[in-house]
């Protein structure tokens, strides 16, 4: 303990206190000079001396003085050891038998003088997890410690552990994140694995559209990284389930090197492509799950493929057509029945101008090329044999459109009930007159008609401000209808007004296709009447261009939208999922409930949550993978329903986990602190860097002067003393 200093904290101002002493000094003057006569010099002196003293002590309470005493205590350094457990340190360590993990665990705990008690023994030592974050751990829990975190960041746990060590060892492979900058913790790095005895090969980028056209080519750009291989040829291969779609070799020659390749594939078919790259396994390697990858891509048309089948040259079929033709997105191909088999020539078949009706090459050949078959008013039973609708039901059920426009001829006289058309087409025969043709007919929508996308046609095309049913019952009376009922499987959307609700519009969903029957044969009218009134012809190319859409799942019609996250999930975090209902697809009174649900890879449905957003008719869904895969995604509400897939990254995939030294190097450089592999090595420089920055601190203490019993004898003293002098001289 050592005296430093006295301060002083003034209690009054202190030209106050200055004043204050030259009262105190005048007054003491005063008195010596008043008792001098009667006393003498010497005497009067003494007296005025010990008032002087007294006064002085006394006005110095004012300036409260303090006693400041300063102790310096020094501090045993503090340790901190970070232990990497991301997922790369389960791989073979240095021997290639026990983890990079465990040869950590081992280089702590064992040998002749393990590390983790010779530091226990000279420093206060703290043992810290880094993995997704930092976490103290209990050296019996070391053995409990297993690899699977993401990369720590380093610069978070060095700002953590600022301030509260002295300094810190990190065991790791070299996998972590890590912008180099100035710290103020010296950081002594161990290095974990062997990088020069290290293989492995991996898919480190695939570069891949989300989105493409069918029919046209498909480049996928693939980097693959290399350790430990040279001279080596390597297959790359894109498969579609476990179908083979190209295969490229590629060279590598370096090691450790990058090469980039790249594979083109022509997708033939719409929707969903759930692809996987893979590269084959080499002698050696340490890890193998890396080798491949999965990517979803998303197939759509550049252009509808419509193939028309007309019964009859009718008004019908012509106004279809020029709708059809008029849409730049439909590339049509029809066919209007002249003559049938049954007609009487007079002339040699080569001397006719018209060519017979295609149809093996159309129904067995390239039925699959198209999206949409229509049919109107055709007679199946002269022109189809049962192969050929077996053809059209096996389109439909792979995804396909069919439409079926009504006339004499929709359903053959009752022949097609027995057929697979029969068998797929939403409606069926009542089992009297199929066709009716008498007064003109009224349409109204259904209740099914109010909320589905199809018949929810925009306000702007009624172009008179009414509301949507009143808009489809203002809509030209039909002079011709078929009499069906619906199947219970079907949705009725068009029906008629007066009488009998006949259905006039049905749709129904098929395998993976949709089917549609527009039970009459002068939808043309929708047309011309309107026209007529000056509203225009939109009402029916908007009808025409949405059951086209409808039909062929066109995205842009659904009433539910669904947005994935930009970059690719990971497992054991959370994904979400936006998922929007267009108001303008709904009907105005519907509260349509939102179904969401998630299925793994394996197709089994697993937990997941929906909630609403800030946003009106915006939903948030979120579930939690717990492996890598491709996952299904489905939204259902009454409208309708939409599936997507989502690609999880597994654990391993694309994990790069050839051990880099060459980082640990820099980050101690950087930190001030050093490499070292070997234990003895490491225990020397920590002792040294310990005594260099010796940790300290010193205390301070402050008393009040006033409070310490001899100044309080002093001030005690004079003023006794001047009053035993003044008693016996005769003052008092």
């Amino acid at each position: 303990m050592t005296l430093d200093q006295i301060t002083i904290a003034p209690i009054f101002p202190m030209w106050l206190i200055f004043l204050l002493f030259v009262f105190g000094a005048a007054s003491a003057i005063l008195q010596f000079f008043l008792i001098r006569r009667r006393l003498g010099h010497s005497k009067a002196l003494i007296i005025s001396i010990l008032r002087l003293g007294a006064i002085l002590f006394l006005i110095s309470f004012a300036l409260n003085p303090s006693l400041v005493v300063k102790k310096e205590h020094r501090t045993s350094p503090t340790v901190a050891i970070l232990l990497d457990t991301s997922l790369s340190m389960g791989q073979p360590g240095q021997t290639g038998k026990a983890s990079r993990l465990d040869e950590a665990r081992a280089f702590l705990m064992e040998g002749q003088n393990p590390l983790l008690k010779s530091l226990s023994e000279k420093y206060e030592v703290k043992v810290f997890e880094l993995g997704e974050s930092l976490k103290a751990v209990e050296v019996d829990e070391l053995a409990r410690l297993k690899p699977g975190g993401v990369k720590g960041d380093l610069n978070a746990a060095l700002q953590e552990l600022r301030g509260k060590n002295t300094l810190a060892v990190l065991l790791s492979d070299g996998h972590l994140k890590w912008d180099s900058g100035q710290s103020n913790l010296p950081l002594f790095t161990v290095p974990m694995g062997n990088p020069i005895e290290y293989k492995d090969l991996l898919i480190k980028t695939v570069k891949a559209p989300t989105l493409a056209f069918r029919g046209r080519e498909v480049v996928i750009d693939v980097t693959i990284k290399n350790y430990g291989y040279t001279g080596l040829t390597l297959p790359v291969l894109l498969k579609d389930g476990i179908k083979l779609l190209t295969a490229k070799n590629t060279h590598i020659q370096v090691s450790p090197g990058e090469v980039t390749t790249s594979l083109s594939f022509i997708p033939d078919e719409v929707g969903q492509k759930n692809l996987s790259i893979s590269i084959p396994q080499q002698f050696g390697e340490s890890l193998v799950a890396n080798n491949s990858v999965n990517l979803s891509i998303k197939v759509v048309r550049d252009k509808i493929r419509v193939l028309m089948v007309s019964g009859n040259p009718s008004m019908n079929y012509r106004f279809m057509r020029m709708a059809l033709k008029s849409d730049p997105s439909v590339d049509l191909l029809s066919f209007v029945i002249l003559r049938t088999p049954s007609d009487i020539l007079n002339v040699p078949t080569q001397e006719l101008s018209l060519i017979p009706f295609p149809v093996e090459t159309l129904f067995s050949k390239e039925i699959k090329n198209f999206d949409l078959l229509i049919f109107d008013n055709v007679s199946y039973s002269l022109y189809l044999s049962p192969h050929h609708l077996e053809s059209i039901r096996d389109f439909v059920r792979e995804g396909g459109g069919f439409a079926a426009i009504g006339g004499p001829h929709l359903l053959d006289e009752g022949r097609y009930a027995v057929t697979p058309i029969g068998e797929m087409l939403p409606v069926r025969s009542v089992g009297k007159e199929d066709y009716r043709r008498d007064s003109p007919t009224r349409v109204r929508l259904s209740q099914a008609g109010t909320v589905h996308p199809l018949t929810r046609l925009s306000l702007d095309v009624a172009g008179d401000g009414s509301d949507l049913l009143s808009f489809w019952q203002d809509m030209p009376p039909l002079d011709g209808i078929n009499l069906l009922e619906a199947k219970s499987s079907s949705a009725v959307l068009l029906e008629t007004v007066d009488g009998t609700p006949w259905p006039i519009l049905t749709v129904s969903n098929y395998g993976k296709g949709r089917v549609l029957a527009l039970a009459t044969d002068y939808s043309w009218k929708w047309y011309m009447g309107k026209v007529a009134r000056g509203k225009g012809n939109m009402a029916y190319l908007k009808l025409v261009d949405r059951m086209v859409r409808w039909l062929t799942k066109d995205p842009g019609l659904d009433p539910v939208q669904m947005t994935l996250p930009e970059n690719p999930g990971s497992i054991g975090k959370e994904t979400e999922i936006r998922i929007k209902l267009r108001e303008g697809d709904l009907a105005p009174n519907l509260r349509s409930p939102v179904l969401f649900s998630v299925f793994s890879p394996e197709g089994l449905k697993i937990e997941s949550k929906l909630k609403p957003t800030e946003q009106p008719s915006e939903y948030l869904g979120s579930f939690l993978p717990q492996k890598g895969g491709i996952y299904k995604i489905k939204v259902e509400t009454q409208a309708g329903h939409l599936e997507e897939f989502m690609v999880i990254a597994g654990p391993l995939e694309s994990l790069d986990a050839a051990p880099d030294h060459e980082q640990l190097k820099m980050i101690s450089s950087s930190t001030g602190g050093k490499y070292l592999s070997n234990a003895d090595n490491l225990l020397r420089e920590i002792e040294g860097d310990t005594q260099k920055r010796g940790s300290r601190f010193i205390e301070e203490k402050r008393s009040s002067v006033w409070a310490t019993p001899y100044v309080m004898a002093i001030v005690l003293g004079l003023l006794v003393s001047e009053w035993y002098f003044r008693r016996r001289w005769g003052l008092v």
